[in-house]
């Protein structure tokens, strides 16, 4: 019998296999650690990615800090580790394995979806005018870059009087590691360009991971308040 010839000046498959792999494996680089994802050793704050994560412990630990001095400052009647779970997730997006699918490399600045039925929610939390948040003071141009958030002091914000949207404040209040993107809405109910959610809104099936996240959170918030009390 005889064999099929490839067609005349068309690529070798094997070739184009290659390139595909090399592509694809070139774009799913996680922001953060510059690889593609991997088992975490531990992750306390982002304990959903502990099977598979964009980020290292130390990455994990940088966003909870950040989070204890978005709320240090708002009060005993409500500072509450528990509170703004939404912000929560957020900070934890650079941990997210599937990151890079939701990453935009071709802008200047590079572009990180979300989608709007999250940034919705997260817009709902009555504490953002019942409590606000602290937001970080941009240090003195003299000093020059690399200061660590919330190093040159912080202010009190209530958000909803500040800011325009939900958009404006994910680009006000960046993930740690993160302050190179701009964070854009996609709107998931009429669009089916990938964007990112917290994985317990992604799907009837992960919300049943719900009460877990839950329970994550609170086991989190204990240990929070245990540390401000010694």
């Amino acid at each position: 019998m005889q064999r099929p010839q490839p067609r005349p000046g068309g690529p070798p498959l094997a070739g184009v296999a290659i390139s595909l792999a090399v592509a694809v494996s070139a774009s799913a680089n996680c922001s953060l650690t510059e690889r593609e994802p991997q088992q975490a050793r531990y992750l306390k704050f982002c304990q959903d990615y502990n099977s598979k994560a964009c980020c290292i412990p130390g990455h994990d630990l940088e966003n909870q800090v950040q989070f204890e001095n978005l709320i240090d400052g708002l009060g005993p009647g409500c500072k509450n580790p528990m509170m703004y779970p939404e912000v929560r997730y957020f900070y934890c997006l650079g941990c997210d394995p599937n990151q890079p699918e939701y990453t935009v490399t071709s802008t200047t600045p590079q572009q990180i979806r979300i989608c709007k039925s999250f940034l919705d929610k997260l817009w709902r939390d009555p504490a953002f005018d019942e409590c606000g948040v602290m937001y970080s003071n941009p240090c003195p141009t003299i000093f020059g870059d690399g200061f660590d958030p919330y190093s040159c002091g912080d202010d009190l914000m209530l958000p909803k009087q500040s800011l325009a949207n939900a958009v404006a404040f994910a680009n006000t209040f960046k993930p740690p590691g993160l302050d190179d993107f701009d964070f854009v809405e996609i709107d998931d109910s009429t669009d089916n360009t990938p964007c990112w959610k917290a994985p317990a809104f992604q799907s009837s099936a992960m919300r049943l991971r719900s009460s877990s996240s839950f329970a994550t959170i609170a086991i989190m918030a204990f240990g929070l308040m245990l540390r401000s009390w010694l």
